[in-house]
């Protein structure tokens, strides 16, 4: 557990008391802070429990507002209003963080897309590292000394944490890409890339920023951030070969123009998106001067969820890629593949299937389900792809791998049946995760009918 001994003598109110939420409690209460809590779904006789209405306002230095609950977008909960009203700080465990280690040095990780897996990989890379924000476990949770100069901590933060951090100083900053997402908690799109720019730190404050310059928004910022004497930009592309930056290039990873070496080895990282988050942990090793092993990259197994191997059966290949919960994630996915049977389906983003006919030619059939069904078969056959609507998850698998077995028994050709939602699980699902596993479920008890013999992965 993170000491927050620098805080003792502050007061703060902790709203949402999920993982990081107790997290933070148990850490604050430690150091000796005075803490109070809330939240909507809690039972009131928990210690400390006050609600909004209640609390004295005047005497808190800081609201910890979990970062699922919205402060402005669609609708700020009360207790940031009252926050505000009161010139309280909104702030989340991140910036206690912060605030307890002010030695140590901190790589901030954004984007829209890979940044789990950018953060993972780097941790895989450099194990003495501390991981932690939207990936792993509560950072406050985490086993680090706040006093001991250049701890290393590898931070994910997503949109809704950059909003909330205002003592957070990322030495180093990585951002992967951006296009439209959460769009509901930040209004439209502008106010979500002005979420993701509070990872850069003020005009003439040092800093080193990894940057992928390969969709127009990401490359306007890459400009922009020229202009700053003060920070080192290092641009990274996956599109083509950039003589004053890191390219991974038809697989092939290249510094400064020069070629380092082949990346296709790297089974858990297959696709030219991870191939982005191969060219960022290159730039974030360069920077700190630690040595890039491109046998570590080929050792990463990749994170659960994300293209992740199920089983083979009969020529057909089963990979669940429920953390794709945008039409960005999912073209991505079907670029690595061909002859598809594309589960998809949840409740839709606002860019529903915008631009699938890029992959078009990969998806053999389209299986539907859940709240995204009307507006996706409307998509798709506009898009002519043809599709099959469901009510659940479990149908549109069973009948996925069904048509894909029969297909696969009259040709000699692969085919994949791939999860790729495009979608947030929460009609049906807690979270991607228990999707996720609920789709593997079903494939190997699917496949452990069959006759025959099988591969797990």
């Amino acid at each position: 557990m993170i000491s927050l001994n620098a805080l003792s003598s502050k007061s703060y109110y902790v709203v949402g008391l999920a993982r990081s939420g107790q997290a933070t409690v148990k850490a604050l209460r430690k150091a000796g802070a005075k803490v109070f809590v809330f939240d909507d779904s809690v039972d009131p006789i928990e210690p400390d429990y006050i609600t909004p209405e209640e609390i004295n306002w005047s005497t808190l230095d800081g609201l910890i507002l979990s970062p699922g609950i919205p402060h402005t977008f669609p609708r700020p909960h009360r207790t940031a209003e009252l926050a505000r009203a009161h010139n309280v700080p909104i702030v989340c465990d991140i910036d206690l963080l912060a605030q307890a280690c002010p030695k140590a040095l901190f790589v901030g990780i954004t984007g829209t897309n890979g940044k789990s897996t950018t953060t993972a990989l780097l941790h895989h890379l450099l194990p003495d590292s501390h991981m932690g924000g939207n990936i792993g476990v509560p950072v406050l949770s985490l086993e680090a000394d706040p006093e001991k100069a250049d701890e290393l901590f590898l931070l994910e933060l997503s949109s809704y944490q950059l909003e909330r951090v205002p003592h957070l100083k990322c030495a180093l900053a990585v951002w992967l890409n951006i296009t439209p997402d959460h769009l509901d908690r930040h209004g439209d799109f502008q106010g979500y890339v002005e979420a993701k720019r509070k990872l850069f730190l003020p005009f003439g404050d040092p800093q080193t920023v990894i940057i992928g310059v390969d969709d127009e928004t990401s490359f306007e910022v890459y400009e922009s951030l020229k202009k700053d004497a003060s920070k080192k930009v290092i641009p990274i592309s996956v599109c083509k070969i950039l003589q004053g930056g890191v390219s991974v290039v038809e697989g092939i990873l290249y510094d400064q123009g020069q070629k380092i070496g082949s990346v296709l080895e790297a089974k858990g990282l297959l696709g030219i998106h991870n191939h982005q988050n191969i060219a960022a942990a290159y730039g974030v090793l360069k920077t700190l001067r630690e040595s890039f092993s491109l046998n570590g990259v080929t050792c990463f197994k990749g994170l659960p969820h994300r293209q992740e191997y199920v089983a083979c059966k009969e020529n057909v290949t089963f990979i669940n890629d429920s953390k794709a919960t945008n039409i960005t994630s999912t073209l991505r996915a079907l670029s690595c593949y061909k002859n598809v049977h594309l589960v998809l389906g949840g409740i839709a983003k606002e860019s529903g299937l915008s631009s699938l006919e890029q992959e078009k030619d990969a998806v053999a059939h389209a299986y539907v389900f859940g709240q995204a069904a009307s507006r996706f078969s409307q998509e798709l056959t506009e898009k002519g792809i043809p599709y099959s609507c469901f009510k659940t998850l479990e149908e549109a698998a069973q009948k996925a791998a069904h048509n894909a077995f029969q297909e696969a028994a009259h040709s000699t050709k692969s085919t994949t049946v791939l999860l790729s939602p495009a979608c947030s699980s929460f009609d049906q699902f807690k979270d991607f995760e228990k999707r996720g596993e609920t789709f593997k479920a079903i494939i190997h008890d699917l496949i452990n009918r069959q006759e025959g013999s099988v591969s797990h992965g």
